[in-house]
């Protein structure tokens, strides 16, 4: 195995990493092209984090110029003939755009089944910010791609 970087496990110190637009001093510099309802999911979310329970995470991103990742966590009930996502918290890196879509994608599949998530598109996750900016639209298909690797992780497992 190589000894490279382990993206998938917290290291037991945290890094936090912030991008340019994290050290706004200017209100209206570096928030420009982020819609109001993106930065109110982002000034007042409430599904950061692991729920009790989870089993089920995913971790998408990139680093190319810059880190830019967000990690889902589901507690799944798999009780039904669909297995449904009960509690979703996530955990993002980067911009705001990554957060509010990550917020966002949480609620919008938590008490959906597999198939009823699966259904979403970049585009659903757009609408529900109320769009991202120019060179931003990366974050609307992470969270996709999240949910879906939340399925992928829970059948794996289970």
């Amino acid at each position: 195995m190589s000894e490279g970087r382990d993206i998938y496990h917290e290291p037991k110190q945290k890094v936090l990493l912030r991008t340019a637009d994290v050290y706004q001093t200017e209100v209206d510099d570096e928030v420009a092209g982020y819609s109001d309802k993106l930065l109110a999911i982002v000034a007042d979310y409430h599904n950061g984090g692991r729920p009790e329970g989870m089993n089920a995470q995913a971790m998408v991103g990139k680093s190319k110029r810059g880190e830019v990742a967000l990690r889902l966590f589901a507690v799944v009930d798999d009780s039904v003939a669909d297995p449904v996502f009960v509690k979703v918290g996530f955990k993002s890196r980067g911009c705001l755009a990554m957060t509010g879509c990550a917020s966002a994608i949480c609620s919008m599949i938590e008490g959906k089944t597999f198939s009823q998530a699966l259904e979403l598109t970049p585009k659903d996750v757009e609408l529900a910010v109320d769009g991202v900016p120019k060179g931003k639209g990366h974050t609307t298909l992470f969270a996709i791609e999240a949910v879906r690797g939340l399925v992928g992780d829970w059948m794996y497992r289970c």
